[in-house]
């Protein structure tokens, strides 16, 4: 069953992408359509209780707001014959799925496997970048979930899109606007050139000094899948984190960032690490709750070095430097990296990406220090954008640490070990006495 729900707004308009954007939108066009699905945003929202049961149609409604509250939630991505662009449209109408749950099934398993159903394609040129279904109890809506395209929308723009659904769900309205839009943002990025140009210099200055990619070209056969994940849950690793991040009076991320550019050195042999973080880059007000892809690369560089705890102090402020040249424009990005390659004689990139998906730091959930840790192989897929990426996560009500990597430049052997290196490494440094 679908229900057509019709949406509108004030504000429309045609725009190249914006910077985050036109990131994002390289990476899916690198992998293609059979693996691009991989990058889509889906969320599950459970209905708030309080105000008693809501029907499909109201809170069909409350999307509709929501959906002509934000321009990206209305952005048809195309590809034109100059690139890529986007139509930000007036109004519209958003199919949602229903599905029905039986009395002796869990909604939260029916909503998450509707999120699965509806993340499991890739998202078409010029296709509606918002997915929506409705689990249904008793005529009444339990869950909502919705999967948003990668290229409009970033995970805290999700969490955005989300909180503000839940909202208008238990109050009924919003009363203020959005701290800034899409179609603003590119004009504004479009005015300013001279950021992405100092971004893009430094960049160019780094990567002179460092390896022309961290792994090597394939030194054995793929495996099936080519690429690899693994992930390991560690309440261990968690505490040891908020202790070595509470001695420096940094976050953890910075903790967790040094510490596998310490380990990479040391698993690659190159005497100075080279990673790209992805940075949120929502630092002011304005960035508080638009809903875009603003997500770009950091560089982030580290030569031979001490003990973590002493790594973490002096990288600190290159680890805020890398997060601060994350805003450039792709096109002019990649013609510098085209240019620095052919100087170099080899293709120049680390190809190597840390990426915390954590929602914030949790502080309570560094007490279990004493359970087991886990180690967990998840589906791998044929194509990535990136040869080896790390990211942190919300596991489990603790810390989880994936690894996604190229099986012809990392075996799945050296993948587990490294998990576990780095859970020994960070935990046997938070044990060692603060040095005064």
């Amino acid at each position: 069953m679908r229900l057509q729900v019709g949406f509108a707004s004030s504000r429309s308009g045609t725009a190249e992408l914006a910077w985050g954007q036109r990131d994002i939108w390289g990476a899916l066009q690198q992998v293609g359509p059979d693996s691009a699905h991989y990058f889509n945003v889906p969320k599950v929202l459970a209905v708030p209780r309080a105000g008693g049961p809501r029907s499909p149609e109201v809170v069909a409604a409350a999307l509709a707001e929501v959906t002509g509250r934000h321009d990206a939630l209305r952005s048809l991505v195309r590809l034109g014959a100059d690139g890529p662009y986007q139509e930000v449209a007036a109004a519209g109408t958003l199919p949602v799925e229903v599905a029905e749950a039986a009395r002796d099934e869990a909604a939260g398993d029916v909503a998450a496997a509707l999120a699965d159903r509806l993340a499991a394609r890739s998202f078409g040129d010029g296709e509606q970048p918002l997915r929506a279904g409705f689990v249904v109890r008793d005529g009444a809506v339990t869950h909502v979930t919705l999967v948003m395209s990668h290229v409009v929308a970033d995970w805290h723009a999700a969490g955005v899109v989300v909180n503000d659904l839940r909202t208008l769900l238990l109050r009924g309205a919003i009363t203020r606007p959005p701290s800034s839009q899409l179609l603003d943002l590119v004009r504004e990025e479009r005015a300013a050139p001279a950021r992405s140009d100092r971004s893009i210099a430094q960049w160019e200055a780094l990567l002179r000094t460092v390896p022309s990619a961290m792994f090597p070209e394939s030194v054995r056969p793929a495996s099936t899948p080519r690429y690899a994940r693994a992930v390991l849950t560690s309440p261990r690793l968690n505490h040891a984190a908020y202790v070595l991040a509470a001695r420096a009076g940094v976050s953890t991320a910075t903790v967790l960032l040094v510490a596998v550019a310490m380990l990479l050195r040391e698993l690659t042999g190159h005497e100075v690490a080279a990673i790209t973080p992805i940075v949120h880059n929502r630092f002011d007000d304005r960035t508080r709750d638009l809903v875009t892809s603003l997500n770009q690369l950091g560089l982030f560089t580290l030569g031979p070095s001490g003990g973590l705890a002493e790594t973490v102090a002096t990288a600190y402020p290159a680890v805020l430097a890398s997060y601060r040249r994350a805003r450039f424009d792709k096109p002019a990005m990649q013609a510098m990296i085209d240019r620095l390659s052919a100087d170099r004689g080899v293709s120049v990139f680390p190809s190597c990406c840390f990426n915390d998906l954590r929602p914030g730091e949790d502080p309570g959930a560094a007490a279990r220090a004493d359970e087991e840790s886990e180690l967990e192989w998840l589906p791998g897929t044929d194509k990535r954008s990136c040869d080896f990426c790390l990211a942190l996560m919300r596991r489990n009500g603790t810390l989880g640490v994936e690894v996604n990597a190229d099986t012809t430049r990392l075996s799945e052997g050296e993948m587990e070990a490294l998990l576990h290196r780095l859970e020994s490494f960070v935990v046997s440094s938070a044990h060692r006495e603060p040095v005064t």
